[in-house]
């Protein structure tokens, strides 16, 4: 079980598409379904399980400030009679400047809130005020001095407007404390006094004199608030410097359990190496809750599994709070195991997937013992519940554990039976209920998708979240997540599709028989309620029809079926472009928006704008330089219906021409072939012109212009992350062959035929790629005989090469070495030149 915690975060490679990006934060692999925050004592929420914190020291501050206020800012607003507003009274301990308090001294009202207060203000709480500018004048200086260890890894440059203690006069500033505890007659203005001669003593490296200090002005006055835990604080810090490491621990302990605001700091100042620092703690703990929240540090700074020690907490206290952050904690981290945001897995992986119905759980080592954890965990959250009389928190816990095991009714059955006026509580059951209801449906009928959309509305209007610009996971994204999984099981492939993309998406992966599936449901009559709310996932495309006629006509392109290609897209008439967004930063640098890609004049839009060089030849490798420094026309004034600029209905009324004219025996009939071959090489995978017939703007590298598998979906849960995996027809390469073929037999000219037989060549090369990417020969690295076969793996795709693929290169070597085409290939196309040369 030392696994669990850790199988989280690397799970193999079924669930993780590990992101390199700097943004990536790794709670957005996770749904978090289970809210960690329904612990009702909100001081522990910097405890409850993230991993972000491992990637960015994540902090709960501006959370723990919104649920819990400052006990320090409590205290001040009881101790100045309830005159100012928790608010107010944070700005003046924490915002209002000196200069102030000391003309409020003066009888100056020189900031809004003394105005507000008056002059008697001062008078009456003289001595809060005096000590309230004392503490202003020292905080600026309230940090130790760095000392840089000569051994450490790194250093670290100190700014010289930095500000530490050591810059105080210290006899002085430490005779005036002092004084001034002496003159205080309020304890609770003697104690604060008390505090800041230790934090000062102790930020002075005056180690012994602050744990001194401690005794001398703080334990005196038996007084045990919360501003005595902030001096013992400073006094475990002093005795950590002196090494004393286990008074420090115990120190800490007492103010982590005590305080409600230093709590993440206490624990993170602990030295807990071992499980002995530990038992020291637990062993000097008298109540159960001291002992409680003891096990909790040895089960939250640990990898082990929390089961055994929870059991030990319910034994001393089933009410424990502390118990309830060690759950909910171990809970989410069950569904980190169970609920990932995008499972994946590759082609060996996918057998593991079973009946492919979401969730999916871990490859076989890893599932048994999750189930192992789950089981453990329901039996301990079940005892706890009983020795608790079915607390509802007890209660939801249950609930959710046996959702997770998929036991939808059993989880149903106590959610239903649970009486609580808890509005946390009444969400989260609320919640459960609703995905019991959907994971468990075997067929998404229409009555079911009416249902959901009357029951469920408010889900499906939940509103994007966003940090760091990225979206952050939510309950409304497992829900339609489900939907999409349990859509392509049944073969429902367009609403599937539309559970995660919008219909432009399928300019990234243009493949006709998904493409023709969403037209059949847009074309669709009487759609359910759930099918209408996906039409609203289509209204981001201008005119649908246009976009569809545009991938059809693509495609027929690609297999040289003009005539059907020119009907398509004279269908498209209102076809606008791309459809795809691009991102602008708003002014003030911190978040961007979206907005539609506009074209500018003469630039390709998926549809207008074709240059005349689609006919062309390459003059050297280049998809980055300009078409006219890549390309090079051919013969092109032998056929003036072929425009400089052309749309596409009139690209496919010039290949139409074309190929009429090919049909005939003389050298324009050569030519018209060689133009054709032309296109269909450029616009293949390989060519200038690739992004043309596979709804791109441009041939920059992207998923789709590698090569794969092309024929075999890539999706094997749902069309989740659409544009990220290659789902587009592969090219036929001998269509262009062909063409070349017929040029080549019409040829008189040796230089001509012997640039034929390079491109051919050129495409005998792009079906030796889709081979050798559709047929990997895969060896384990720690194949002890790895380095053999991948000797062998080598011969073989060498073998086969050479023996299918080159039939034009063998030609051109053996019949054409001695044209000048022949001889500028040897030194201008690189692969060329190493193929002659072997």
């Amino acid at each position: 079980m030392k696994k669990i915690l850790i199988t989280a975060t690397i799970f193999l490679g079924f669930n993780q598409n590990y992101n390199a990006c700097g943004w990536y934060d790794p709670d957005y692999d996770y749904f978090n379904l289970f809210a960690q925050d329904i612990i009702h004592n909100k001081t522990y929420e910097p405890f409850l399980l993230t991993y972000s914190s491992h990637f960015y020291g994540y902090n709960y501050d501006e959370k723990l400030d919104k649920n819990v206020p400052d006990e320090n800012i409590e205290s001040w607003v009881i101790y100045f009679d309830n005159k100012l507003t928790y608010d107010e009274t944070k700005a003046l301990i924490t915002k209002v400047d000196i200069k102030h308090l000391n003309n409020l001294k003066k009888g100056q009202l020189t900031h809004q809130l003394f105005q507000k207060l008056g002059k008697g203000f001062y008078t009456k709480y003289q001595e809060a005020m005096d000590y309230l500018i004392q503490a202003k004048y020292m905080e600026p200086y309230m940090r130790i001095n760095y000392v840089e260890n000569p051994d450490s890894y790194s250093y670290r440059t100190s700014d010289p407007k930095d500000k530490n203690a050591t810059q105080l006069n210290y006899a002085k500033t430490n005779a005036a404390l002092i004084s001034l505890y002496k003159a205080a007659t309020n304890p609770e203005i003697k104690l604060r006094y008390a505090y800041q001669i230790v934090r000062f003593n102790h930020y002075s490296r005056k180690y012994k004199s602050a744990v001194d200090a401690f005794q001398t002005y703080v334990e005196p006055l038996k007084l045990k608030n919360h501003m005595y835990y902030y001096a013992l604080d400073q006094k475990a810090g002093a005795e950590r410097g002196l090494n004393q490491l286990d008074k420090a621990n115990w120190d800490f302990f007492q103010v982590f359990k005590n305080t409600k605001n230093k709590k993440e700091s206490a624990y993170n100042s602990m030295f807990l190496a071992t499980d002995k620092d530990f038992n020291k703690i637990l062993a000097q703990a008298k109540t159960p809750e001291d002992k409680n929240m003891a096990y909790f540090l040895l089960a939250y700074n640990s990898f082990n599994n929390p089961v055994p020690i929870m059991n030990k907490m319910i034994a001393n206290n089933t009410e424990s709070d502390i118990l309830k952050v060690l759950t909910v904690r171990a809970i989410n981290q069950l569904e980190r195991n169970y609920l990932v945001v995008n499972p994946y897995c590759n082609d060996d992986q996918c057998e593991h997937f079973r009946n492919k119905r979401l969730p999916v759980y871990a490859p076989d080592n890893y599932s048994e013992e999750s189930k192992d954890f789950a089981k453990d965990l329901e039996a301990t959250i079940v005892s706890a519940k009983n020795k608790q009389g079915n607390d509802e928190f007890w209660q939801i816990c249950e609930a959710y554990i046996k959702f997770l095991n998929t036991d939808y009714k059993g989880s149903q059955t106590i959610l239903s039976q649970i009486k609580t006026t808890d509005k946390q509580y009444l969400a989260e059951i609320d919640k459960f209920k609703m995905l019991n209801e959907i994971v468990s449906q075997p067929t998404i009928t229409p009555a079911f998708e009416n249902l959901i959309m009357k029951k469920y509305a408010t889900i499906f209007e939940e509103k994007v979240q966003t940090k760091n610009w990225e979206t952050m996971p939510a309950t409304k994204d497992f829900v339609l997540d489900i939907l999409a999984n349990r859509y392509f099981i049944e073969k429902q492939d367009a609403k599937s599709f539309l559970m995660n993309n919008s219909l432009s998406d399928l300019q990234y992966n243009p493949n006709s028989d998904l493409v023709r599936k969403v037209e059949a449901f847009y074309k669709k009559s009487n759609k359910t309620a759930l099918e209408n709310y996906l039409v609203k996932k289509m209204e981001d495309v201008a005119d649908p029809e246009s976009f569809f006629n545009v991938i059809y006509g693509d495609r027929a392109m690609r297999l040289a079926d003009f005539q059907k290609a020119q009907e398509y897209y004279q269908k498209a008439k209102n076809f606008k472009g791309i459809p795809r967004l691009v991102y602008e930063w708003n002014k003030d640098g911190t978040s961007y928006v979206q907005k539609p890609m506009t074209f500018e004049n003469g630039v390709y839009n998926g549809f207008n704008n074709i240059s005349s060089l689609v006919f062309g030849y390459n003059v050297w490798e280049s998809f980055q330089s300009k078409p006219e420094e890549s390309m090079k026309a051919e013969g092109l004034s032998n056929f003036p219906f072929i425009k400089n600029k052309m749309n596409k209905v009139e690209l496919a009324d010039a290949v139409i021409q074309l190929e009429n004219i090919g049909k005939g025996n003389d050298d324009k009939a050569r030519l018209a072939n060689q133009l054709l071959g032309n296109l269909l090489y450029n616009t293949s995978v390989l060519g200038y012109f690739r992004e043309l017939f596979v709804m791109d703007v441009d041939n920059y590298n992207g998923p789709k212009f590698e090569f794969g598998n092309e024929l075999q979906s890539p999706f094997y849960l749902y069309y989740k992350n659409f544009s990220r995996r290659s789902y587009v027809e592969a090219d036929n390469f001998d269509i262009a062959i062909n063409y070349y073929k017929k040029a080549l037999n019409l040829s008189k000219d040796k230089e001509n035929q012997a640039r034929i037989l390079f491109q051919m060549a050129s495409a005998e090369q792009g079906k030796y790629y889709q081979w050798a990417a559709n047929n990997p020969l895969k060896i384990e690295y720690n194949d002890p005989n790895y380095d053999e076969k991948y000797k062998q793996k080598e011969l073989l795709f060498n073998k086969t090469k050479n023996d299918k693929y080159r039939t034009a290169f063998a030609q051109l070597k053996a019949d054409y070495s001695q044209t000048a085409t022949y001889k500028n290939l040897q030194s201008s196309c690189l692969y060329f030149g190493y193929y002659t040369k072997k």
